[in-house]
């Protein structure tokens, strides 16, 4: 930022006109107000609000509240709907309307549509920024029409044509608008595809539609099959990466996650997470005084017990990280989908139970012959290890596929399920199938 700063105007315009805008947005996000403000006043108004579509949401509402009404207006207009949505809700609610108020009313109508809709919904991430075309118009009059009317935020890479109705009949892309020849009929270069959104389709179906028919955007159809809106395969994976992430933090109990948070901010957010699972150890802990006579007595027990823990670990982490993989894909909506998922992977928890335990019992008796860990029988301390293994890998395989569905059905997010507070019930069950096997073989 220095060397930028040692530039004359002229020269630092010119500078950053070859920058790219996330560089630049790097270079603003540590600096003092001074310098931002000086590069703010340089660069176009097209080219600054790419910036600031770069910077983390707090360092671009600081720069944007230093503007003067004026420049917010011009600002906020040169937004596309979609951007513009995501920059005016990161402010408080308040301030919100107020922003809106500086809009023209076309843009505050498309604005306040694109709001009402439901945040898993894809119609709440459209543009509303396209270019559509009369069926029966010649290529002539739709090259001047993209040329006379398209603005500089419209999305024209692909131009959707429709009918008298306004209903969707196809799309073309502005290679093949300008490749054609003026004799060519707009019908000759239409792509009569089928590939679309309907308005109340989630997120989730976009990101399976792009996915599957790679597709650089996608029309969003109400239910009268008319062009309401485009969804972009950036945005659909912009937000997929978000959620992602989102579904991370709270899968490790880390809290909102923030590059710029202090460490002392970051350690606040991850304790309450941390000190849950101490309380709930300590629970462990009173619940297995029961069977202190068992330990005392069968001192071997507590050689496997890490392998009794980890494994009923292992096998529920992966049926909770399938069943939320599922859960997230909407996959299974519906009982007939879900009574399939849970059947299914029930079962696989119970194949992989009973084949660990009989290798856990087989290795087991294998090492306590070699081995002197008391006076009790080898045989039956394998045979205890052996159910121990089928039993708590089959209880935590089960808590792993019905945990997440319980906390989805109770709108509770299911990522949560993985957190620290799973993991330390997971070890609770285990723990008491252990000990519990361990005191009916031995003191009954």
């Amino acid at each position: 930022m220095k060397e930028l700063m040692r530039l004359n105007d002229a020269q630092l315009k010119k500078e950053l006109a070859k920058m790219h805008p996330y560089d630049i947005a790097e270079k603003m996000k540590d600096s003092s107000s001074d310098a931002p403000m000086r590069i703010i006043r340089l660069m176009s108004l097209n080219k600054t609000v790419e910036v600031f579509l770069e910077l983390p949401e707090d360092v671009s509402r600081n720069y944007f509240n230093l503007l003067t009404e004026s420049q917010k207006k011009s600002f906020l207009q040169e937004f596309e709907t979609d951007d513009l949505k995501h920059f005016i809700t990161s402010f408080e609610e308040d301030y919100q309307m107020y922003l809106i108020s500086l809009l023209s009313k076309s843009k505050q109508a498309k604005l306040r549509l694109l709001m009402s809709y439901d945040e898993e919904k894809i119609a709440s991430i459209m543009s509303t920024d396209f270019v559509i075309i009369n069926q029966n118009s010649s290529i002539k009059d739709a090259t001047a029409y993209v040329i006379n009317t398209s603005k500089d935020r419209d999305f024209i890479d692909d131009i959707f044509v429709v009918d008298d109705d306004n209903v969707l009949v196809g799309s073309f892309s502005l290679k093949d608008l300008i490749s054609a020849r003026a004799s060519d009929s707009l019908e000759s270069i239409t792509d009569n595809t089928n590939n679309y959104l309907k308005i109340d389709d989630s997120i989730n179906t976009g990101f399976k539609k792009f996915k599957n028919y790679a597709e650089k955007v996608l029309p969003v159809l109400n239910e009268n099959r008319q062009v309401i809106g485009i969804v972009t395969a950036d945005d659909v994976l912009n937000i997929m990466i978000l959620e992602h992430e989102e579904d991370i933090e709270k899968m490790t109990g880390v809290g909102d996650y923030d590059e710029s948070s202090s460490a002392f901010v970051r350690a606040y957010q991850r304790v309450p997470w941390l000190l849950l699972s101490v309380v709930l150890n300590l629970v462990i802990a009173l619940l297995l005084s029961v069977f202190e006579r068992t330990l005392v007595e069968v001192v071997a027990l507590i050689m496997f017990q890490p392998m009794i823990l980890g494994m009923a670990g292992n096998i529920g982490s992966q049926s909770i990280a399938v069943t939320i993989l599922k859960l997230s894909h909407d996959e299974l909506e519906g009982k007939k989908a879900e009574k399939r998922h849970i059947f299914k992977e029930i079962g696989i928890g119970l194949l992989n139970s009973i084949a660990i335990g009989i290798v856990g019992f087989l290795l087991s008796y294998g090492v306590l012959n070699f081995t002197n860990m008391g006076d009790q029988s080898p045989l039956l301390l394998a045979l205890t290890i052996g159910l121990s293994l089928t039993g708590g890998m089959f209880v935590s395989a089960m808590a792993g596929v019905f945990i997440p569905i319980i906390l989805e059905k109770m709108k509770v997010d299911p990522a949560i399920a993985s957190g620290p507070i799973i993991s330390t019930l997971n070890d609770l069950f285990a723990l008491l199938i252990y000990f519990g096997i361990a005191t009916l073989i031995f003191l009954l």
